[in-house]
């Protein structure tokens, strides 16, 4: 092999073996494209599209949550199904700001932790955690599992009052 396509083929292999190393370099489209994923389920939620958010679920996907009013902690599960159609009858009247996303990613698996506040009429009404768990099919990134926690006390206010 010539000396120069021995050079341009060593840096090749170097170039590549560094990116495919760095699992923080090699993720970083991942947990963007799971990121965006999840963002469409908020934006489903705050113009009450539920096709927008249906399209994020895998069809067997489950949704629970604990609460833990008046006792010990509860859990409670809900179809998606149900809580879709419930988004497409909210006539935008929801709005889930979500901030500090903390993604992770390996291979075709992902979980988020998100924290929220949730918004009705403009007015905080409880905030807490989502756990996402997500799957990466041949149609992308689906949700198998999304769980939230809700209190509704000493909940931020991303939105500053407005």
């Amino acid at each position: 092999m010539q000396p120069r396509r021995r050079a341009l083929a060593l840096s090749a292999l170097v170039l590549t073996a560094t990116i495919c190393t760095a699992p923080e370099l090699c993720a970083q489209d991942g947990k963007a494209a799971v990121e965006t994923a999840i963002m469409r389920v908020f934006e489903g939620m705050h113009t009450a599209n539920p096709d927008m958010v249906r399209a994020v679920f895998a069809p067997d996907a489950r949704f629970a949550v604990i609460s833990a009013s008046n006792g010990p902690a509860v859990i409670a599960a809900q179809t998606v199904d149900g809580w879709i159609e419930a988004i497409g009858g909210s006539e935008g009247r929801w709005d889930e700001q979500v901030y500090d996303l903390d993604i992770n990613v390996d291979g075709d698996m992902a979980s988020a932790w998100v924290p929220y506040t949730f918004y009705l009429d403009g007015a905080v009404r409880h905030c807490g955690i989502n756990s996402i768990e997500l799957l990466r099919d041949a149609k992308g990134w689906r949700i198998t599992q999304l769980s939230d926690t809700r209190r509704t006390e000493n909940c931020p206010d991303p939105l500053g009052g407005r």
